[in-house]
């Protein structure tokens, strides 16, 4: 039986990186989502594409600081009339969602995606979430298979987990749609420094897990069944077939990418 997606909360990720943001300097910006991509900062252009979903029902602002905000009269607008609900952001991408889903446990079924996900469409969440609510999982989370991104984008230096049967690339689109989420949340914080480093990933789930991916022998599947096992949860791949969804901006060459893909919209 088909299942129609239940309505949902995003939470948009817009917290500022430790350190020098190459983007944030490149630009004369001073945090990577306030970057303009044809015109619209970044972050406004997210939180616009959700505004459009019918399948979007509040929006949750995670970042930037207040005083960021209060800086931005588009984003403090939007807070003031309650349009957008806005939280602090925590020490990383992982542990201010685990603080959400906290502090916010009715929120759920949550989406989160990040706000230099400037290339986001309206047709991408809501092929996602029509995706996932089939799928009827604890976590689902949105992929694009890596031969789909380099045919459309040859230049573009996308990160890639390769698998038997090919590579794939992340797209910043996760769904978690009950509790158990939580669970994959604090696996999430445990790994979060090594989220390019996909050996290290895959070692946390056993020797012959990562002896596996080293032969070339894991399946997408067999490492999504491994660690739903392990998390007591279930975790369920959405392959998207939109090769823009795997470009965000971490680069100033990323934004120059995007800037190119928008003027051609």
């Amino acid at each position: 039986m088909k299942s129609d997606p239940r309505p949902v909360t995003a939470l948009i990720l817009a917290g500022a990186r430790s350190g020098r943001d190459p983007v944030a300097t490149a630009t004369g910006v001073s945090i990577k989502v306030l970057a303009n991509v044809g015109g619209v900062p970044m972050v406004e252009r997210v939180l616009n594409t959700l505004e459009l979903s019918s399948l979007v029902t509040q929006r949750v602002l995670c970042g930037p600081s207040w005083a960021v905000v209060e800086e931005q009269p588009v984003l403090h607008d939007l807070v003031e009339k309650n349009m957008i609900r806005w939280v602090v952001p925590q020490q990383g991408p992982s542990l201010s969602v685990k603080r959400f889903i906290e502090q916010s446990p009715q929120d759920l079924p949550l989406l989160v995606t990040t706000a230099d996900h400037a290339l986001l469409t309206v047709e991408m969440v809501e092929y996602f979430l029509q995706k996932a609510s089939q799928a009827q999982v604890d976590v689902a989370v949105a992929l694009v298979p890596y031969a789909l991104v380099a045919n459309a984008y040859p230049e573009s230096k996308r990160t890639v987990i390769r698998f038997k049967g090919g590579g794939y690339c992340g797209c910043n689109l996760f769904l978690l749609a009950t509790s158990k989420a939580e669970r994959l949340v604090d696996f999430w914080a445990q790994v979060e420094r090594e989220r390019k480093r996909p050996i290290r990933l895959i070692r946390r789930l056993g020797w012959r897990m990562l002896l596996r991916y080293m032969l070339g022998n894991l399946t997408l599947a067999d490492a999504l069944a491994e660690l739903s096992q392990r998390m007591g949860l279930s975790i369920q791949e959405v392959i998207l077939p939109f090769p823009e969804a795997a470009v965000d901006v971490d680069t100033v060459e990323d934004l120059a990418l995007v800037e190119q893909i928008v003027a051609k919209r």
